[in-house]
């Protein structure tokens, strides 16, 4: 009877686990996570057909620069979402502000990108003398922060379901685009596709998905100056950490661009499209853990624990099928990356087992308010990872850049778990 009973109170301990808010939004996000990564796998299958190597390296240095330009210009007001709109009494203008200032500023930041791309040495500089390249990468970089944005606005509401139908419209159209664009623009058909793709998720999100949760809501350009500097009074440095966090995700495409042409970049990127994908597995559980934080601080090392135990659970049989059919894999993007890629990915794929420990831990820092502490560990690991780049990506080559990874990540996971897992089994972090 005893027997049966505890059965019972642990069946229903595992119902309320799963159905807590946390692991809800945390598996939207994840569902949508798995749509990109499906939908996008066919994607650059079939770009990878229809498009050479060289092509295929040249879309992905201009689509990380625009990535890069789209998170300048977020100004780190989608943290500011996640922790505040639930608190905030009229969400609409608050969204609307945030929308606005991340347009106009990704927008100036694109122009100067592209001005900086034309006067300085680079491979993907052309974009700066043609007029058409030139307006598109600015649309797009819009594009792509607001987007980002939106998605912010449906996990701060608790209603991440709803980046799953965002995300699901970027990723359906993606897929048909670089076939109309294949013989008219060549590398930039890609990036056109991926701009285009990403505009008609914006839409979809702006005037359906966001008037479903916000009351009242309706698209419209806001100056709200003060809540702009309020939301910089928590998150200036957020946005710092991020851009110093991100860089790497979207400098290395460009690094090794340069360093070894567009040829090695296609055959790095496919790898790299790949981890980051498997890497986004603990960033959206993470994501989740930081907006739970926002409704309930107090449950803080109980959503660590669990953020754990979700985030090992799907990324290591991940890992274990990258390493043993990574290969396999990448030959539906050709031979030649499947000879070219396969020892990157795999020298790459285990880095996101450390990677889960760095960004956990790095979201509970943020929740309890210890920005300098993630500021210096966040700066110190990026720091590391590109110097090391680029000292030494011109005489290794690609799989180098795996190797980094691995070493730089695992240490600081050996580091945070020795030294700094303690802050977890408190709200305020011992402070």
């Amino acid at each position: 009877m005893r027997s049966q009973l505890r059965d019972w109170v642990d069946l229903k301990r595992l119902r309320e686990l799963v159905s807590s808010s946390l692991y809800r939004n945390a598996y939207y996000i994840m569902v949508s996570q798995a749509l990109m990564a499906f939908l996008g796998f066919f994607f650059w299958v079939i770009v990878a057909r229809f498009y050479t190597e060289a092509e295929v390296g040249y879309s992905g240095a201009i689509i990380s620069a625009m990535g890069l330009v789209a998170l300048t210009g977020q100004l780190g007001l989608g943290s500011f979402l996640v922790r505040f709109l639930s608190g905030s009494q009229n969400k609409a203008v608050v969204v609307n502000t945030c929308l606005t200032y991340t347009a106009t500023v990704t927008a100036v930041a694109a122009v100067i990108c592209v001005i900086g791309l034309g006067i300085f040495p680079s491979r993907i500089g052309f974009i700066a003398h043609q007029p058409a390249f030139f307006v598109a990468f600015v649309a797009f970089a819009v594009a792509t922060s607001l987007f980002s944005m939106s998605g912010a606005a449906f996990v701060a509401h608790r209603h991440a379901e709803y980046m799953v139908a965002k995300d699901l419209v970027f990723s359906v159209l993606k897929l048909f685009l670089p076939l109309l664009f294949v013989s008219y623009f060549h590398a930039f058909g890609i990036v056109a596709s991926w701009g285009l793709a990403t505009l008609g998720g914006v839409m979809l999100s702006l005037y359906v998905l966001l008037p479903r949760i916000v009351r009242g809501y309706m698209p419209r350009p806001h100056l709200g100056a003060r809540l702009v500097r309020r939301a910089w009074g928590y998150s200036g440095m957020s946005y710092i950490v991020s851009l110093i966090a991100n860089a790497p995700t979207f400098l290395m495409p460009l690094m090794v661009i340069n360093a070894l042409g567009p040829i090695q970049n296609g055959y790095f990127y496919v790898a790299w499209a790949i981890y980051t994908v498997l890497s986004a597995i603990p960033g959206s559980i993470s994501q989740s853990m930081f907006a739970e934080a926002a409704w309930n601080r107090r449950t803080l090392h109980q959503n660590i624990i669990r953020s754990f135990m979700l985030a090992f659970a799907l990324v290591v049989p991940a890992v274990l099928f990258l390493e043993l059919c990574g290969g396999r894999l990448l030959l539906a993007f050709g031979a030649s990356y499947s000879e070219n890629s396969a020892c990157l990915l795999q020298v790459l794929a285990p880095a996101v087992v450390p990677v889960t420990v760095v960004k956990i831990h790095f979201a509970a820092l943020r929740v309890m308010g210890r920005m300098r502490e993630l500021l210096a560990i966040r700066t110190a690991l990026t720091v590391i990872v590109l110097a090391a780049a680029y000292l030494l990506l011109a005489g290794h080559g690609i799989t180098i850049i795996g190797w980094i990874y691995v070493v730089t990540h695992s240490v600081a996971a050996i580091a945070i778990v020795v030294l700094r897992s303690r802050l977890w089994s408190t709200p305020d972090g011992g402070a």
